[in-house]
């Protein structure tokens, strides 16, 4: 009876070697989770990375994406700041211009005021104004009117004005 379950024995071994040899000579099933072997501590780093979708890479990739858009978003806010700075700037261009205009025309009506009066007052007056008021005042004046209020300055005050007023552009 021993030598019947030898040959069945053998008999089942020749049966089952070729998917027995089979199994062995393909590479082991790989394992996951916390039971898994790995070769060293490097490919497990990067085998979990890998498993966990490239996670990092992925958080920098997205990270870097969130930062780009924000940065368009700022370049757009920017943009826009400094387009209205400049339509801002042009604005008050336009009112400086009108402002001067108003101040000529205002100081051109004070030179015919100022000819108007005796020559004693307007020196008494624009001895007490702003030099460069003065100088603007005097070069709108008729020669013959200016002539008479500078007399009628102190001989400094006169000096100065004269001085003050060939280097100035008056209009």
């Amino acid at each position: 009876m021993k030598k019947l379950f030898f040959l069945a024995g053998l008999i089942l071994f020749s049966l089952l070697w070729p998917a027995l040899a089979a199994e062995n000579d393909s590479p082991p099933a790989p394992q996951s989770g916390p039971d898994k072997q790995y070769g060293s501590v490097e490919e497990r780093r990067i085998m979990e990375s890998l498993q966990a979708g490239g996670a990092p890479f992925a958080r920098e990739r997205e990270d870097l994406e969130n930062k780009k858009k924000e940065l368009k978003r700022l370049e757009g806010e920017v943009d826009k700041k400094i387009e209205q700075l400049n339509q801002l700037r042009v604005r008050i261009e336009k009112l400086l211009e009108q402002k001067d205009v108003e101040e000529q025309k205002r100081i051109g009506e004070l030179a015919k005021m100022y000819e108007k009066m005796t020559a004693d007052k307007a020196a008494a007056a624009l001895a007490t104004v702003d030099q460069d008021l003065a100088i603007s005042i005097l070069g709108r004046m008729k020669t013959k009117s200016a002539a008479k209020v500078l007399n009628n300055l102190d001989r400094d005050k006169a000096a100065k004005l004269t001085t003050a007023f060939s280097i100035t552009d008056t209009r």
